[in-house]
């Protein structure tokens, strides 16, 4: 049976996750043994460990030989609202998980499978998933995710920068399908 191009061999996988995880752990050490001696508390140091945590959570499971990534992107579905809950709760501004957090990890969340479904199971050119991808996420989910921003902050909404934005991904994924459409046409030839 052979092994496609680019494929860790198991005993390669359980050595890059030990790597990591020692990483990992080397650099929460750092940021404790730093923070206690400069300040001689935890303080600073809780928002690089939430997040190492996270990061070894999301991380680790691409190293599992078979659905690594949907594995990850599961574990990156269920982490990601306690992990923003817990960096509420240690952010000097309070009050902002539900208003913000909540409809950014949900439209993060969501964003991430539908690129992911977008190139695992739809079957059209790479550049044409590149422009949809660029659709999406600067046309759909920008625009949602800066109206819950504007809402929290109690800020008017810039249209004429929303507008320029939209327009400017508008016009990237235009150029993406574009290329697809000339590669699409030299491979008939």
């Amino acid at each position: 049976m052979s092994k496609k191009r680019g494929e860790l061999s198991t005993k390669n996988r359980k050595v890059v996750f030990l790597c990591f995880s020692l990483i990992c752990f080397v650099a929460a050490g750092v940021c404790i043994i730093v923070n206690i001696a400069i300040e001689r508390q935890i303080t600073w140091a809780a928002y690089p460990l939430i997040s190492l945590l996270l990061g070894w959570a999301v991380f680790s499971p691409v190293l599992v030989k078979k659905h690594g990534i949907v594995l990850s992107l599961c574990s990156l579905t269920l982490l990601c609202l306690p992990y923003l809950y817990f960096l509420s709760g240690i952010t000097p501004v309070t009050d902002w998980f539900m208003p913000l957090g909540l409809p950014s990890a949900v439209i993060g969340v969501v964003s991430i499978w539908v690129i992911f479904l977008l190139f695992q199971f739809v079957k059209i050119s790479d550049w044409y998933k590149v422009a949809i991808s660029t659709l999406w996420l600067g046309v759909i989910t920008d625009p949602i995710f800066e109206y819950f921003l504007n809402i929290y902050l109690g800020d008017d909404p810039l249209y004429w920068d929303r507008i320029l934005s939209m327009f400017a991904c508008i016009v990237v994924a235009s150029v993406f399908g574009i290329i697809g459409y000339g590669k699409s046409k030299a491979n008939k030839r």
